[in-house]
This record gives structure tokens, sequence and C-alpha cells, in this order.
């Protein structure tokens, strides 16, 4: 067995103190280093060097530090720095007071430059944004400046969110254009597109966000988080029914062709999929792709999105009102798929001897 025990807190340098774990494993040791870095990214904040203490400052004078209860006995005491402690006691500090002031916005600056993710110091950020008169616009460009390093902090958005919220439609454009940027260099930042979700329903930016969606889309035909955000658009962005369905033919064929260029993409195939019925014959998103599917079956015959999808659409056959002879018909085809996606697709085999043997059941 192995065993993992934490034998000591060490100091050294911000890149490795940390606790240390020694595993023991066929007579082997592994030392494990889970790195602490407890001055968080501050480079946001003052610079340690020059910096003067809360503790020296005289504008301070009236809070009382409320250190970090740690128990009497920890298993584990976390190695802060000076530093550190300094401005969370602090922080805890007018906490207590319950003071919405400048000097309270300006040690939250060190909170978050120190510990991103700090629930209390984004929270009580906000509170004095709320309760100062303060420049909005400068509180953004202070998001700005957070969200090109650590652009994945849930907290930051929901900060940033709420300032939008309070500046309203006039930042908006300014918005999708800081966004079109960071999504071009990481397109996979789920708070991102939460965001960017919220400011396009908030402010009826569709057309702008399916512009960047399709560049996305030009510059990684793979890219699931694009694709998702392409649906949303399509099915939220839509003024009526009507439109909706009118776009619906658009869609396909543009689907269709990105799939004869990559045949495996299982992006796409899930997003045609998703396509409402043909609104002229009433057939579903499968139906519609049964040529396409039949095309790239020809020409890749282990494709496994291919396969499902004829295989789903005859099934869909077995399900409706067709005479009996279609039913029989489809019934063999769709055994047919899926005994070669038994075949093709071993990780997911005994999915598809499910649904083969619901077939034969039914049939």
């Amino acid at each position: 067995d192995t065993i993992a025990s934490p034998c000591s807190v060490f100091k050294g340098s911000v890149e490795t103190r940390g606790l240390v774990f020694l595993c023991a494993h066929d007579l082997h040791l592994l030392v494990i280093v889970i790195t602490s870095d407890n001055r968080g990214n501050h480079t946001m904040g003052e610079d340690d060097a020059a910096r003067v203490f809360y503790r020296d400052r005289p504008e301070w004078a009236d809070v009382t530090p409320i250190p970090q209860d740690e128990s009497p006995n920890p298993i584990v005491k976390i190695d802060y720095t000076e530093e550190f402690v300094d401005v969370m006691d602090y922080f805890r500090g007018i906490v207590a007071l319950g003071e919405r002031s400048q000097r309270m916005l300006d040690i939250t600056s060190e909170v978050i430059a120190r510990n991103g993710a700090s629930c209390t110091g984004w929270y009580w950020r906000w509170k004095c944004i709320q309760g100062l008169a303060g420049n909005l616009l400068e509180e953004l460009d202070y998001c700005d400046r957070l969200a090109t390093r650590y652009a994945k902090n849930y907290q930051l958005w929901q900060h940033r969110r709420q300032v939008v919220e309070m500046i309203g439609a006039s930042v908006a454009q300014r918005e999708i254009q800081f966004l079109d940027e960071l999504l071009e260099d990481d397109a996979k930042n789920y708070h991102m597109w939460s965001y960017r979700q919220w400011l396009v329903r908030t402010y009826g930016l569709w057309d702008e966000d399916l512009e960047l969606v399709n560049r996305l889309i030009r510059i990684d035909v793979r890219n699931n988080s694009a694709w998702n955000e392409r649906y949303y658009v399509l099915s939220r962005g839509a003024t009526d029914k009507a439109h909706l369905l009118a776009v619906t033919s658009e869609e396909l064929q543009y689907t269709s062709n990105l799939i004869e260029m990559v045949p495996n993409n299982e992006a796409a195939w899930s997003y045609a999929r998703a396509l409402p019925a043909d609104p002229a014959t009433g057939a579903s998103s499968i139906a519609n792709l049964v040529p396409l599917a039949t095309k790239v079956v020809a020409e890749h015959p282990k494709n496994v999105h291919a396969l499902a999808l004829l295989a789903e659409a005859a099934a869909e056959v077995l399900a409706s009102d067709a005479s009996p002879t279609d039913k029989e018909r489809a019934a063999a085809t769709a055994i047919q798929y899926y005994q070669q996606l038994i075949e093709v697709d071993p990780m997911r085999m005994r999915y598809w001897a499910w649904c083969l043997q619901q077939i034969k059941q039914c049939s």
C-alpha cells in the first residue's frame, strides 16, 4: 500500500514553500511537494520591499488586527509570509467594523492581489463600490488588469458584471471588444463565456457575438465552446420562432460543409443534431443529416458520429407511424449500424450493444 504522511513544513523561496509528503510504494520513495504560495499573485499590489506594514500606518491605528483562528493545536500550520499576515489581520479587523470607506477599498486590492479567489475580499470591495461615489470606469480598468492575468477567476467576472450593471449599456461595446481579445487567446474559459452570454443577452449584442463565434470556428473548427455559443445565439437570439426556423436550413448547410472538411468533429455533429426540425417538411435534424452521414460513411467507414446518426435515424422510423415494411427495413438498417459501432467504438461498445438489444426487442 502507498502510505503518505505530512512530515514537515519547510521554508524556502515562494516557488518551493509548501507541505512535503513522503510516499512509500514498492520500496521507492517519492517526495511530493504541494506548493502554497501564500503571498498570492500580488503583482497588482504594493511591492513588499517598499510597502509599509498596516501596523505601522498611523491612519490604521484605530483598527484592531484580528489574527486568523488556527485553533490551539493546528494539524499543519501554514507558513504565511509576514506581509500576508499583516494584510489579512487588518482586513479582518476593518471587516469587523463594517466600514465602507476608501481605505477598505484599498485594502481589498491587497487582499485580492494575494488571493484572487477571496470571496470576502471581493464582497467587501463591491460593498465599497456601492457606497462610494467612485469612478466606475476606473473599477473596470482594475478588472481589466486582473483579467489579463487571472482570466479564470470566477469572483472577478461576477464583480465585473455587477460594475457593468451599475454603469449600463454605455460600456457594452467596450466589454465585447475586451472579451473578443481574451477569448481569441483562450477560447475555453467557462467564466468568460458565461459573462459574455449575460452581456449579449442583456444588451442585445447577438450580431457581435456571432461575428466572434465565426472567427473562432475558422481558427479551430473543433472548438466546442464556440459551437456551444453558436447554438446559444441561434436559440436565444432569434426574435421569434419563425426567425429561428428560417435560419435552420442555412445553419444545416454551414455545419454540413464543415463536417465534410473535418468528418470526425464531434462538436459540429452535436450542433447539427440540435438544430430544429425542418419547417417545410417537419423532418428532424437527424433525418436531415442522413444524406451527409451516408456520404461520410462511404468515405470513412469507421466514422462513429456518422454511423451513430444513421442508426438513430433508422430507430426514429421504428418509433414513427411508418408502414410495417418501412419499419422492418429500418430495423435491419439500425441493427447493421449498431453492430458496426460495437466493432469500431470499443470504448462505448456496451452502450451500443444495449441500443442493439432495444432495436431487436422492438422489431
